[in-house]
């Protein structure tokens, strides 16, 4: 049976501790100021198990009003509730809130306790169970089980085991299938063992000795050791209570609100798109307005941000809309997350919703595809979501890239993006997909920042790759943009030569003065033979200027037509060659020679010698012994 997670919910002092302590055996207040006070104010945990043989771990969390933030930490990892009211108070302030927490967080599976039945006649007890069943309507605990117990006496227990273990069965297992993710909502240190955390396994599995990594701060580290329940085992499920000794983590590194996770598989944002659900002020037809400052909750983890509505200034209690939060610190949610949103002063849940896109742009306006690629996620259509993201993003994708980016596996999207009507690009083994309409939006980009280059910048023939990518979208990763120059090139929108792109119809004059520089300066070498020029005099006696020039024998230098030596003296290719055969044959004929007699051989003076000398050695043609030269073996 697939592990799962019991949460309470309720107000004040309804006897949620004393359930679970009667259930289960074990009193889940563990701090020595809620035994005192009788209140619950931290999170507690205990161990279910069911008349199946199912087992149930148990998180039980405050009534109280202040402690909300603790209630939405325990709450957000659970798979079935257990809603207490107290039979002699009925629903109070934080039953509602409890509710509508439950009901955003999207738990639909579990039943009501009506606590302390023992201090309610059979009469009171029915009227109780009617304005409950009210209550409830419209949520997704509508029509849940309405159960009488008492923690004092004992009744009513078993019903509510034997329900229990009901609504269990009905529970969706955990997203196994997802990388490995557990919110935190402890840490601690163990003498001897290090850094300890605790939560609600939310995906995936851990093992000992796995690599995770702690969101939003990005650190790294491994798990030593394992536990479900106080419990050493191999490997830890989705569903799970689950602690974690991790090293390479200390634990002020540490806190409630991180995420450890497998590693480079979740994605820290500052911002994320949703469809948000406002349910308004308690006792108050006040709107919601665009831009209100409210804190957020998602998973164990609470901050403070804005609401900000896209299509809508305000929205009246009950509404929902698509909206951007802006958060004032990270968080790494996952697509398909729930969250909670409470005003920002006095504090009271006033709605939530599911995460959408986890790293959209920063917008208040939707276009129309990114309309559309939120409305097929809010659907869970993926198929149609992975094209619209496509058409959103703007530039090429492979369908790894869109899985992460929406936060999906691979599989789930992969082969809709083959079969979609796409176009694509290979890169190597992979490809990439890009809509038809984007495609050509990003060549168009590239035409038109080639043909403003050459406006500006009449006398340069071309502009590198990589400053042309800046111009035209810098999200592009330079493999993807050097295709995407070559699609341009076949469309006869941009030319390209070595690293450097330019338009076929522009740079003509620019060109020209190219092609006379090279023929200028081939000229000039040819004539100066083993005795060059710097450059500077040869720009000066070809008539160029010296820019020009250093480009122009940059060029040369990689087409193999002309040879750097000492980082300004240039040679033609035709005459190292000369030189080269003049030294083999006076070596094959001597044997061995001095530098000046080969100064000789070459014709020139000291200046060019030794250098011209010092690159035979290097490329292998002769060998240094002393004062003397020999031919390399």
């Amino acid at each position: 049976m697939p592990s799962l997670v019991l949460g309470t919910a309720g107000h004040i002092d309804h006897g949620k501790s004393a359930l679970v302590a009667a259930l289960t055996g074990t009193d889940p207040d563990r701090l020595a100021e809620e035994k005192a006070r009788g209140i619950t104010i931290e999170l507690g945990f205990a161990e279910l198990e069911l008349p199946s043989g199912r087992t149930m771990g148990v998180v039980d969390v405050p009534g109280h009003e202040r402690f909300v933030r603790q209630m939405v930490a325990g709450a957000t990892g659970i798979d079935v509730v257990m809603l207490v009211i107290a039979a002699d108070d009925g629903i109070m302030p934080q039953t509602r809130e409890h509710l509508a927490i439950i009901d955003l967080l999207g738990i639909d599976k579990g039943l009501v306790a009506l606590s302390k039945s023992d201090l309610a006649d059979p009469e009171w007890l029915e009227l109780v169970a009617e304005e409950i069943s009210s209550l409830l309507e419209g949520t997704g605990l509508a029509g849940a089980p309405i159960i009488p117990v008492s923690a004092k006496t004992g009744a009513g227990l078993d019903e509510l085991r034997a329900v229990l273990d009901t609504v269990a069965g009905e529970a969706p297992s955990r997203q196994a299938e997802l990388p490995m993710r557990l919110p935190v909502d402890r840490v601690f240190t163990i003498s001897g063992a290090g850094t300890v955390v605790t939560g609600t396994m939310w995906s995936g599995s851990a093992r000992r000795d796995d690599m995770v990594e702690l969101y939003p701060s990005l650190r790294e580290g491994r798990i030593r050791s394992v536990q479900v329940h106080g419990e050493q085992v191999d490997k830890a499920q989705a569903g799970q209570r689950v602690a974690l000794n991790i090293a390479g983590l200390d634990t002020d590194e540490v806190s409630r609100g991180d995420i450890v996770a497998a590693p480079a598989t979740l994605t820290v944002t500052d911002r994320f798109d949703t469809r948000f659900t406002y349910l308004g002020f308690p006792g108050q037809d006040k709107p919601f307005e665009s831009g209100v400052r409210v804190h957020v909750h998602h998973g164990t983890r609470e901050v403070l941000g804005r609401v900000l509505l896209m299509g809508a200034n305000e929205l009246a209690p009950g509404e929902s809309a698509y909206a951007q939060i802006r958060l004032e610190e990270p968080l790494a949610p996952r697509y398909d997350d729930r969250f909670i949103v409470r005003s920002y002063s006095p504090m009271f849940t006033i709605g939530g919703g599911v995460v959408l896109d986890v790293l959209p742009p920063r917008r208040t306006t939707l276009k129309d595809h990114e309309h559309s690629f939120l409305t097929a996620l809010d659907a869970h259509d993926l198929a149609a979501a992975a094209v619209e993201m496509l058409a959103s993003r703007g530039i090429p994708m492979s369908s790894a890239d869109v899985a992460a980016a929406i936060g999906v596996p691979r599989s789930q999207v992969a082969d809709d993006l083959n079969r979609a009507d796409l176009e694509r690009l290979k890169l190597g083994k992979e490809t990439l997909f890009v809509t038809r309409e984007a495609l050509e939006a990003l060549l168009d980009s590239i035409e038109a920042a080639l043909l403003s280059f050459h406006e500006r910048n009449p006398r340069i023939t071309g502009i590198a790759a990589a400053a042309l990518r800046d111009q035209v979208d810098k999200r592009l990763p330079a493999k993807v943009f050097d295709s995407l120059v070559e699609r341009a090139a076949q469309s006869g929108r941009a030319a390209t030569e070595g690293g450097s792109v330019r338009h076929p119809k522009a740079a003509v004059s620019a060109l020209a003065e190219e092609t006379r520089a090279r023929e200028e300066l081939l000229g000039a070498l040819g004539a100066q033979g083993l005795a060059p020029e710097s450059v500077g005099a040869l720009a000066q006696g070809a008539g160029i200027e010296k820019a020009l020039a250093v480009k122009v024998l940059n060029k040369l230098v990689s087409e193999g037509a002309v040879v750097r030596i000492g980082g300004d003296t240039h040679f033609l290719q035709s005459a190292i060659d000369s030189g080269a055969a003049a030294i083999r044959s006076h070596l094959e004929s001597a044997g061995t020679a001095t530098a000046a007699d080969l100064r000789d051989v070459l014709g020139v003076s000291r200046k060019y010698a030794i250098p011209l000398l010092e690159y035979f050695d290097a490329q292998g043609l002769t060998r240094r012994e002393g004062e003397l030269r020999v031919l390399r073996d």
